[in-house]
């Protein structure tokens, strides 16, 4: 069930303890007129005003039928808990999809990275987190010498997993996998 309907049913116990709350406090002035027509008071044998005791009867039924009908207008019109909660539940699966696709890349680059030496995947790593790194710049992320990485990168482009695009006096690296 969702709120408006909790709401809408609320509301219309409210109007019916209202409509039961007037009938009876209409039958009991009657009940009353008839008393002070046969007596000629409204005071009963103890002392006590009838008046006192229908007032008080409807007064309570009066202030609890509002607060109900009050409390299910609420909640068909202005409590938005449910969406809230459903926008929220939304937020939180995108971002648990979005990271185990992360963590899925992450292992799936981790395995790929299994087969090469350590100089090479640093090399790769480093391209990884800067895809189209100069050339010059991988040099110093890496600690390699020019020789030793040109070299290597050569080998890497060979083999089909990185490709080298000229970018003035230097090349821009990208991986051709992407992950």
């Amino acid at each position: 069930m969702n709120q408006k309907q909790i709401g809408t049913i609320v509301a219309i116990i409210g109007i019916l303890l209202m409509i039961f709350t007037i009938l009876a406090k209409n039958n009991e002035d009657r009940h009353i007129a008839a008393f002070v027509e046969k007596e000629g008071t409204c005071y009963a044998a103890d002392g006590t005003c009838l008046h006192e005791q229908s007032r008080n009867l409807f007064l309570f039924g009066g202030i609890l039928s509002a607060a109900l009908i009050l409390l299910g207008a609420y909640l068909i019109f202005f409590d938005k808990t449910q969406k809230v909660l459903a926008e929220h539940q939304v937020k939180v699966s995108s971002a648990l999809r979005d990271f185990k696709r992360q963590e899925t890349e992450k292992e799936t680059f981790h395995a790929f990275l299994a087969g090469f030496s350590a100089e090479e995947q640093s090399v790769l790593k480093a391209i990884k987190e800067q895809d189209g790194i100069k050339q010059s710049t991988l040099r110093f992320r890496t600690g390699m010498s020019k020789s030793s990485l040109s070299l290597l990168l050569k080998s890497l482009e060979e083999r089909g997993i990185i490709s080298r695009k000229e970018s003035g006096k230097t090349n821009e690296v990208f991986l051709r996998k992407k992950f």
